[in-house]
């Protein structure tokens, strides 16, 4: 039997089962995708802040510490900050840094490999996994999922709640004229209703652009209009798609994200930011908190929900509150038209203004800009109102 079975190689199931090999339990990994971190579903954007958690660090293709933010009716704004605020990598060679981390720690990695469902058993849970031969049994004492928004571990245990669902597309482009070190964003029912598009340079005239909706809309329909209209058209004059990217981003932290002999992680329990959809960093802070639930309750041999509860309360704790007053951040930019929008970013043009997004801008806790904003420039209130719940 083994101590805990990972359902998912991202980076909060590697880092769980990292941490928990670590420790000394037995441990199992299982990747439905033959090699961890394909295909990428990802837009590869962290802020330096995530290899310092990880404490270690992989190559990097851009840093960046710029922004250009692209608004209806021509609205423009230009961002330069003093320092860098975010770093472009490989997304699908971290995920395999973090998992080589953990088979480093004893961990065994079985890829390719499909999580079926599970049942209880006197022990604890057994899970049917589709191998490569056939259908094979694994008997756990912890299922720990960690296998994104649409998480079958979650639903298979009735942990199941109303979220918003958002659903990307992207490409790798070549031909993208983007400025370096500079991230180009794009706000505008015209091109991503009820959230953003954008356009990150990863080398010498490449570039990986994206956007996403709310669904049932389809991003696809409104990428296709990138290469046509608007702002992203300036940018892609002649851009050559080399490889695309889907995936989907769920908002709201799942409660609870766990059940007798089971925790989740990561996207599957919510941890994606609603200011920008990123999940990276904030999956790696749920990995950590499984990792001391699931340790303690091996010290005590009890893995029922009881025992695992204080999870829920780590969650909270550690990157909760972020992702809360991010939700009514989400809420108050949900409230905006395309007028609104467009006058909101002349007014983040004002010195002042634009001087406190440069100092305080930060992808992993976006609060702290808009609280600055806010002191900087009150009159943003009168658009939104909601905007000024979460600092109350």
């Amino acid at each position: 039997m083994l101590d805990a079975l990972v359902i998912g190689a991202g980076p909060s199931g590697s880092r769980t089962a990292w941490n928990l090999a670590k420790a000394g339990y037995s441990t199992s990994i299982v990747e439905e995708h033959e090699i961890v971190g394909e295909p990428c579903q990802c837009a590869g954007l962290i802020t330096p802040r995530t290899f310092e958690y990880l404490g270690y660090r992989r190559p990097v293709s851009q840093e960046m510490n710029g922004a250009r933010l692209w608004g209806p009716k021509e609205s423009f704004l230009n961002f330069q900050a003093n320092e860098t605020k975010a770093l472009v990598i490989d997304r699908p060679d971290l995920d395999r840094s973090i998992a080589e981390k953990a088979t480093d720690c004893g961990a065994d990695l079985k890829s390719g490999h499909r999580y079926l469902g599970h049942r209880k058993s006197s022990n604890g849970i057994i899970a049917t996994i589709q191998s490569k031969s056939g259908k094979i049994e694994l008997e756990t004492k912890m299922l720990i999922g960690s296998d994104g928004p649409a998480s079958r571990v979650a639903r298979d245990a009735g942990l199941s709640s109303k979220r918003e669902v958002l659903a990307a597309f992207g490409a790798d482009v070549e031909g993208y004229q983007g400025i370096d070190n500079h991230v180009d964003l794009f706000v505008g029912s015209e091109l991503a209703p009820r959230f953003f598009g954008w356009g990150i340079p990863t080398g010498p005239n490449t570039g990986r652009i994206g956007m996403a909706t709310v669904l049932p809309d389809r991003p696809k329909n409104f990428f296709r209009d990138y290469f046509h209209k608007g702002a992203p058209s300036k940018l892609l004059g002649g851009a050559k798609i080399i490889n695309r990217v889907s995936g989907l981003i769920p908002f709201g932290i799942r409660e609870p994200s766990y059940a007798d002999n089971i925790l989740l992680t990561g996207d599957a329990a919510g941890m994606a930011k609603p200011t920008s959809g990123g999940g990276i960093y904030s999956g790696l802070i749920s990995a950590d908190a499984a990792s001391e639930v699931i340790e303690n309750a091996h010290q005590k041999e009890k893995f029922d929900s009881k025992t695992l509860s204080p999870y829920q309360g780590l969650l909270k704790e550690r990157i909760g509150g972020e992702l809360s007053k991010g939700y009514h951040l989400r809420r108050a930019f949900l409230s905006l038209n395309d007028d609104q929008l467009a006058e909101i970013i002349s007014i983040l043009g004002e010195p002042k203004v634009k001087s406190a997004i440069e100092k305080t801008g930060d992808l992993d806790y976006a609060s702290l800009a808009a609280f600055s904003v806010l002191k900087a420039q009150p009159k943003l209130i009168k658009f939104a109102p909601l905007l000024l719940k979460p600092f109350i």
